[in-house]
């Protein structure tokens, strides 16, 4: 479908939620890559900041005509729920701080896909863009579980993930009980029949690859989904390593 055929412009659509927490080394990133964004004019972005650096001086400058407002955020899951609660658009796309886009057409072809196929939940696959191997690897390897998975099992990862809002608000938004998680833990209530992951990636950097440790971070997704039903691992999981 070409790019004119949209009966209604992006910004009637969604609105993008952004949860921040010092970023100021990467937001600007995300702000750069949103401008060049087919058809973003006059989207709303939502950017949920408990950020105790200059994260917010740093929007300020490299928010160009984007139309960014920012709000008091938190832990990530109140962080989102905050911006969603001020939502009026049909659409939420929830988008991490950190990320990039590989091509211009990434977030309107999500839309497109989202009420082409009458979906309720897209998804996209992750690429590293700081060319450290392992993580290259890890993330495909993810990439391929994830495709496998998604047929029982959405998960759509929380650094893009577009949802129709009445069903997040039926689903009651992201589960605040969470430390970490809280996309796997949402994504899985939606109907696997009405999920896709994009053909298009969003692309990350390896640092948490590097705080975590490679093994350790292996391990760490490891036991979290094999514990994904165990509420009390979930409960005593100490994540500051992963925040901070």
């Amino acid at each position: 479908m070409a790019l004119g055929k949209f009966t209604m412009t992006l910004a009637n659509k969604i609105t993008i939620v952004v949860p921040c927490k010092n970023e100021r080394d990467y937001i600007h990133n995300l702000l750069n890559s949103l401008k060049k964004q087919k058809e973003i004019e006059g989207v709303r972005i939502i950017i949920a900041d408990a950020s105790t650096d200059n994260t917010r001086e740093i929007i300020k400058k490299y928010k160009g005509d984007l139309r960014v407002e920012v709000i008091q955020g938190g832990p990530v899951s109140i962080a989102k729920n905050n911006g969603a609660a001020l939502v009026k658009t049909p659409y939420i796309l929830f988008i991490d701080a950190d990320v990039i886009f590989f091509n211009s057409n990434t977030i309107y072809d999500a839309v497109q896909a989202l009420e082409t196929k009458n979906l309720d939940l897209v998804g996209l696959n992750i690429k590293c863009y700081d060319n450290d191997f392992r993580t290259i690897i890890g993330f495909k390897i993810f990439n391929v579980i994830n495709n496998i998975m998604k047929y029982k099992v959405p998960f759509a990862v929380g650094a893009f993930m577009l949802t129709r809002k009445t069903i997040f608000d039926n689903l009651g938004g992201f589960p605040a009980k969470y430390s970490t998680s809280e996309d796997f833990f949402l994504s899985r209530m939606y109907n696997p029949k009405k999920f896709k992951i994009l053909n298009h990636y969003f692309g990350q950097d390896s640092r948490r690859f590097k705080k975590m440790g490679y093994l350790g971070m292996t391990i760490y997704l490891i036991k979290n989904f094999i514990n994904r039903n165990n509420e009390t691992y979930w409960t005593n999981l100490d994540n500051r390593k992963y925040w901070e």
